[in-house]
C-alpha cells in the first residue's frame, strides 16, 4: 500500500501567506505520516497561471495532481478539503474525485472544518484557544464568506457554540444571510455604540493580498467599524497560520485516513 494526500486550496500569490498556511500544513502533514506522498493543489487557474508567469512554477489542479499520483504508484488517496464548511467549492473537489477514483483501492475525502454539531463546538474551543485572552471581554466579530443557501446551518451552528465562549460573539458573512451591516444594526440595537472589536476572517488563508472574498473585503469592513465608532483590532490572518485550527484539519484527515 503507498499513501497519498492531495491538500486542496484555492491557492494565492502570496508567497509568505502561503508559506506560513498552506505548506505549513503540508509539512505538518509530512511530519505525522513520513511514507506518504502529499502535495497541495490550486483550483483558481488564475493563480496557477499566475504562478507560472511570476516564478515558473507549475502548481497542478487536482485532476491533474491526481493522475499524478496514480503514475507514481499510490494506491490509497486523500484528497484535504480546506474549506469551512460545504459549498460549491467541496462539492466540485468531491465530484472531480469520485470521478477518477477507480484509479486507486480506496480514495477517501475529508470533510470542512464546520461539518457536524461536534466540529462547530471544537472549533468554537480552538477560537478560544487562539484567540480568548486577545478579545478578554469585548467583542469578537469573525467574517466568512458564506453562501446563500450552503453552509447556513453550519455557520449558525458554530455562533452558538462559538457564544458560550464569548459572550460578545458574532459571525458575518458575505454572501449569506448575516452580512456585516446587519450585525452593525445589531451592536447598535443592544446599546453598543462604541467599543473594542477583534475581527478575525475565517477561511483558511487570510491577508491583504489574498485572493479570496473574505481578504478583499476584510480591510473595507475595519474601516467601516471605525467610521461606526468602533476601535478595531485587526488579526488579519488565516486560520491556518494557527496551531489550533491546523490540529482540527488534521483531525479531520485522520478520519479520512481511517
Amino acid at each position: 500500500m503507498k499513501q497519498g494526500i492531495i491538500v486542496v486550496n484555492k491557492g494565492t500569490l502570496d508567497q509568505e501567506v502561503r508559506a506560513r498556511a498552506i505548506d505549513d500544513f503540508v509539512l505538518s502533514i509530512g511530519d505525522r505520516l513520513e511514507e506518504a506522498e502529499i502535495t497541495s493543489v490550486f483550483t483558481d487557474s488564475n493563480i496557477r497561471r499566475g504562478l507560472r508567469e511570476q516564478t515558473g512554477e507549475k502548481v497542478q489542479n487536482l485532476k491533474a495532481s491526481i493522475l499524478s499520483m496514480k503514475e507514481n504508484g499510490v494506491t490509497d488517496l486523500v484528497v484535504v478539503s480546506t474549506d469551512i464548511h460545504n459549498g460549491p467549492q467541496y462539492q466540485q473537489l468531491k465530484e472531480e474525485t469520485v470521478g477518477l477514483a477507480g484509479l486507486f483501492k480506496k480514495v477517501n475525502i475529508s470533510v470542512p472544518l464546520l461539518y457536524s454539531e461536534m466540529d462547530y463546538e471544537i472549533t468554537a474551543r480552538a477560537f478560544l484557544g487562539a484567540f480568548g485572552e486577545i478579545v478578554g471581554n469585548d467583542i469578537l466579530l469573525v467574517l466568512s464568506e458564506g453562501h446563500k443557501t450552503d453552509g447556513v446551518e453550519e455557520l449558525k451552528g458554530f455562533e452558538s457554540a462559538l457564544l458560550k465562549y464569548f459572550p460578545g460573539s458574532y459571525v458575518a458573512t458575505l454572501s449569506g444571510e448575516k452580512k456585516p451591516y446587519k450585525v452593525i444594526k445589531e451592536l447598535k440595537a443592544a446599546g453598543i455604540d462604541t467599543g473594542r472589536i477583534v475581527l478575525i476572517p475565517m477561511e483558511f488563508i487570510a491577508g491583504e493580498n489574498v485572493e479570496n472574498e473574505v481578504s478583499q473585503e476584510y480591510t473595507d469592513l475595519v474601516l467601516r467599524l471605525e467610521g461606526e465608532g468602533y476601535t478595531v483590532e485587526s488579526l488579519f490572518a488565516g486560520l491556518a497560520e494557527y496551531d489550533d485550527f491546523q490540529r482540527l484539519y488534521m483531525r479531520h484527515l485522520y478520519d479520512a485516513l481511517r
